[in-house]
């Protein structure tokens, strides 16, 4: 069974039902209410192609609800998923702040609520408002920190997304992860995959 998605049951930010910690939630009251009228809500459905790699965005994209993958195209062809970013995240921040081309690809792998916002409209936004400058500063910082660490995706993932992440293909994730079991590195218990052997599953990909 899939997850229950919540939707919020406004166009504003400021009565928004889901507005809890995350991107661009937290501004002053004073800052909401002007970020609050710009842009618009829109609800997706999966396989949405939101930032086109190698292409400038026509703006920012906040995930008020549902996920997405983040991707790029490797030089063999395949297409490597970087991250899955969650609810109340923004997309094509660095790229719009820049005025370079997205370094990614993002696409909607669910249903998701997106706020949209104008390139034009939210630069005149930092231009002028130094607390909506200082969010975008701390973004872009754990944005680049996130960039270094190992990512983690509490989700299920088929054998073929799994082969994206690493650039294999969906036959090598298939007999690599039945190996592993056999030699009892790693068990399924329902949807969890249980490593009980870290050291030993170290030592082999040493």
């Amino acid at each position: 069974m899939g997850v229950l998605r919540r939707f919020m049951s406004s166009d504003g930010c400021l009565d928004c039902t889901l507005r809890r910690d995350g991107d661009f939630c937290n501004l002053p009251h004073e800052l909401l209410v002007p970020f609050s009228g710009m842009g618009h809500l829109t609800l997706y459905p999966p396989y949405v192609v939101l930032l086109t790699e190698g292409q400038a965005p026509r703006g920012v994209y906040i995930v008020c609800s549902g996920r997405a993958k983040l991707s790029v195209l490797a030089k063999d062809g395949k297409t490597v998923i970087l991250q899955v970013a969650g609810e109340r995240q923004v997309l094509g921040l660095s790229a719009v702040v820049s005025g370079r081309p997205s370094p990614i690809e993002a696409t909607t792998i669910e249903s998701c609520q997106i706020k949209f916002v104008e390139r034009e409209s939210f630069l005149n936004l930092l231009e002028h408002n130094s607390d909506a400058a200082l969010e975008c500063a701390r973004l872009l910082s754990k944005e680049i920190g996130t960039a270094f660490r190992d990512v983690h995706v509490g989700r299920d993932f088929t054998h073929e997304e799994m082969a994206q992440m690493i650039g294999s293909s969906r036959e090598t994730v298939t007999r690599l992860l039945s190996d592993m079991k056999r030699r009892e590195l790693i068990r399924l218990e329902g949807s969890t995959l249980v490593i009980p052997n870290r050291v030993a599953l170290q030592a082999i990909a040493a």
